[in-house]
């Protein structure tokens, strides 16, 4: 229901880019496939259901004869997630195409992120005020349970605090919710005794600078002594600088 709310809406945009034209000028679509993405953002929870794959729609107003739309594929998975062709190929009288993308078997996936962006490559083809790109988030989905409570110390904040750590059921892949602020949980993953964890946004939101964010820069510093997790974190803000690399350390329950 909520695809055929957002395709009307499309249509009604169409109809008000013509309305809107000076008196005795009339929109036409003429060879135009006026095509749009549903959305600029969609979000994916790779379940065992999905057998492997993820598709996307591309929608166009025009639903005259068939047509293939070349789309630019900008794939910031390193090659995790494959495409099965490069463009959206509507076939006559559909207002609807699909893109389907690949990736290996599920059970390789920790609770990594994978970003992929699609733009339209030829824009004059794309509607008026339509999207012509769309930003593709894929992620496993994960059940976390909880361990039980620990203790973080934090070099950055000078502090110690009992922190609540939980584990995903179908990985090695851990999150320590609301670790400095609420809201905001710390993720990373341990493989063969390796520290790793995505940059991440850690709330504390300088008056100045902005976001803080754990960046990994520093993850061959990271290592695991028994219970004791110790995490070298570079704490960056939005353009690129850094506070620096600080010990967090977390002591497992």
């Amino acid at each position: 229901m909520k695809k055929i709310i957002l395709l009307t809406g499309v249509i009604a945009v169409l109809f008000m880019a013509s309305s809107c034209q000076q008196e005795g000028v009339k929109y036409a679509l003429g060879d135009k496939a006026e095509v749009s993405f549903p959305s600029t953002l969609v979000n994916f929870s790779m379940i065992a259901a999905d057998n492997n794959q993820i598709t996307v729609e591309l929608w166009r107003g025009n639903t005259k004869g068939a047509v293939s739309i070349p789309v630019t594929i900008t794939d910031k998975t390193g090659g995790v997630f494959t495409p099965e062709k490069a463009q959206f190929d509507f076939a006559d009288g559909e207002n609807k195409a699909y893109l389907t993308f690949t990736y290996p078997d599920l059970t390789q996936f920790g609770g990594e992120k994978y970003e992929i962006e699609l733009v339209v490559t030829d824009d004059s083809q794309v509607s008026p005020n339509g999207n012509e790109k769309m930003k593709i988030f894929a992620q496993r989905k994960l059940t976390f349970k909880s361990l039980g409570t620990g203790t973080f110390t934090s070099e950055f904040f000078e502090e110690s605090w009992p922190q609540i750590v939980q584990k995903a059921e179908e990985a090695e892949y851990y999150r320590l919710p609301d670790c400095y602020y609420k809201g905001y949980p710390i993720e990373f993953s341990v493989k063969d005794g390796k520290i790793s964890f995505a940059k991440q946004p850690m709330g504390y939101n300088h008056s100045t600078y902005g976001m803080v964010s754990w960046d990994p820069s520093y993850l061959e510093y990271c290592e695991i002594d028994g219970k004791t997790y110790t995490f070298v974190a570079n704490f960056v803000i939005p353009d690129g600088r850094s506070f620096g690399g600080y010990y967090e350390v977390l002591e497992m329950p």
